[in-house]
């Protein structure tokens, strides 16, 4: 696809990072430095705090102490526009495949006007424009 400019993968660093709620510390001085392009997994028993280190990089949730940085010179707002978290128990999954991915540019803020023709410019360009009106699950 001509024009479509692939995003900035960038990296992220936890210094310190401590997480208390009702008292509790549940998240205790993470130091952690996440690559850009490298994939990495975070793994763990129920409850080990997967999901709320999750929260943490992604902003949903600030660290009691502590701090979470993407690149330098990449502002905080900027650095959520380039990435996506999935929640265990999804609401965007009850949609289409195509309805989820114009929900997704309405969020990024693309124009009403263009998000469904680009949405299914992405989906051609991965060879699944097949399952565009497919359940997402």
């Amino acid at each position: 696809m001509h024009g479509m400019v692939r995003p900035t993968i960038l990296p992220l660093r936890l210094e310190n990072v401590c997480f208390d709620a009702g008292g509790k510390r549940l998240i205790d001085g993470i130091d952690l430095t996440l690559e850009a392009g490298i994939r990495s997994f975070v793994i763990g028993p129920n409850g080990a705090g997967k999901s709320l280190l999750l929260r943490l990089c992604h902003g949903l949730i600030q660290p009691t102490s502590g701090r979470v940085r993407w690149a330098e010179g990449v502002s905080s707002q900027e650095a959520r526009r380039r990435q996506a978290m999935v929640f265990q128990r999804p609401v965007l999954l009850r949609r289409s495949v195509l309805a989820n991915m114009v929900y997704a540019l309405s969020v990024a803020g693309v124009a009403r006007t263009g998000r469904r023709a680009s949405a299914m410019a992405a989906l051609e360009r991965f060879g699944l424009a097949a399952l565009a009106d497919s359940p997402a699950r």
